[in-house]
Formats: structure tokens, sequence, C-alpha cells
């Protein structure tokens, strides 16, 4: 398996708190629906983040979870890749022109290799609602933020914990955990690294540099030692 990292970034990435609550919402006055341009993901150290170019006044946004994204049109369920969907709502917003063209002609942005972000779909353009949905690793904080000069709209979801207390993770396991821990082993080590929530043999030695930086005992296993110096090596 070559070991490869996604570099996708955005400019607009900042660190910050979440507010665990739900829905989570950002509330703007628009006179005049949006009309989206064009979507963006990047990653930081603690939270994956959306971001929504928009043209026109800064709409309201809201995002929570859902048991399942459904169409706004036809009410099917709409399948995503993940352990947990996140519902996005920006209103008053379109993605089409008066004449029924759509507005964003750029691709959707490449999810591979984030540690929390999955899939991203689109779920209705009706009645200046946009509906987007994001498959993700894990139920884990949201934020909502809208933005000027220009117009966005930005949602972090957070990374999950790669354990707490006691808990191991080892060479064979997989989970949100373990894509969290791939991810700061490429932050901290500088280097690419698979982030596929598959804790392999690549992983694990990644695992042993890392500790041997930090002067810990280079087992490949991460415990409470190995988090804590990874929280300081990257200032979380």
């Amino acid at each position: 398996m070559t070991d490869v990292v996604q570099r996708t970034t955005s400019d607009d990435l900042v660190p910050g708190a979440a507010d665990e609550s739900a829905p989570e919402a950002a509330q703007a006055v628009a006179e005049s629906p949006a009309r989206l341009r064009r979507i963006r993901a990047g990653r930081n150290k603690a939270f994956d983040r959306l971001v929504f170019d928009l043209d026109g006044p800064v709409p309201g946004v809201q995002v929570q979870y859902v048991d399942a994204l459904r169409h706004q049109g036809s009410g099917d369920v709409v399948q995503l890749r993940g352990r947990a969907v996140v519902q996005i709502d920006i209103h008053p917003a379109t993605a089409h022109t008066d004449g029924g063209d759509p507005t964003m002609t750029d691709p959707l942005p490449d999810l591979t290799a984030f540690a929390v972000f999955r899939q991203l779909a689109d779920a209705g353009d009706f009645e200046a609602q946009l509906t987007w949905g994001i498959g993700v690793a894990a139920r884990t904080a949201l934020r909502a933020t809208t933005l000027t000069g220009p117009s966005r709209v930005a949602v972090d979801v957070w990374h999950a914990e790669p354990g707490t207390g006691d808990q191991l993770l080892r060479r064979g396991d997989s989970g949100a955990a373990v894509a969290t821990w791939q991810w700061r082993l490429v932050q901290a080590l500088g280097r690419p690294l698979v982030v596929d929530e598959h804790f392999g043999p690549v992983t694990e030695e990644a695992t042993r540099d890392f500790q041997r930086a930090q002067g810990l005992a280079a087992d490949g296993v991460v415990g409470r030692r190995s988090r804590a110096a990874m929280v300081r090596a990257l200032g979380l």
C-alpha cells in the first residue's frame, strides 16, 4: 500500500472550541438568496472543515446529526459512508440561476484521508434552501460559522479522540480513533501516512518513530503516555 496523504487545505482553517449542543446554528440576515459557488474542504489539527463559498449576502446555517439524510424533493434516503450523518441546511441560498443553470461548476472536494469526513452529498436545492450531508467517522462535536468578505459558511466536525485513560491502540485495531491518531502522526512527523482507520504495520512503525522522537518506549502501542506526548507535540 502506498503511503499518501491528500493535501487538501483551506485558508480559513482556524482552531477553536466546539459547542456540542445540537443542532448548531449560525444566523445571518440575508435580503435575497445567496448563490453557491464552490465547496472546499480542509483539515485542522483537531477538526475537519467544510467551506461553502457563496455570492451575495451571508445566509444562515444549521447543522445537526440525523439518523438518515433525506432528499428534499423525493424524501428518499441519501446513502453516505460513515458511522454518523451530519445534515447541513443553508437558507436563504440557492445553487442555480434564475434560468435554472447550476451556479457551482467545480467538482466536489476529495475527502480521501480526512480524519473524520467520509463522504459529501447534495440533498436538495428547493425554495431557497440548500441541504447537504456529510458521512463522518464518528458522532463528535459540531460547529457552524458564517464568514464575510466574501460570503462563506463553514462547518467544523471535531476528530474522535484516539483513546482515553488506559485504553490502548495497537496493530490490528480499526475505527475513528485510529484515523485521528494517523492524522496526528502526519502532522507530528511531517511525512505522508495513509489515514484509513486501520492500524497496520506502517502506522505501527510511524508510532514507533514518534515514540522514539519523544523519548518514550518505542513499542508501537498508543497508550496514555503516547497520547499525552502527541498533545504536547501538536499544542492541542
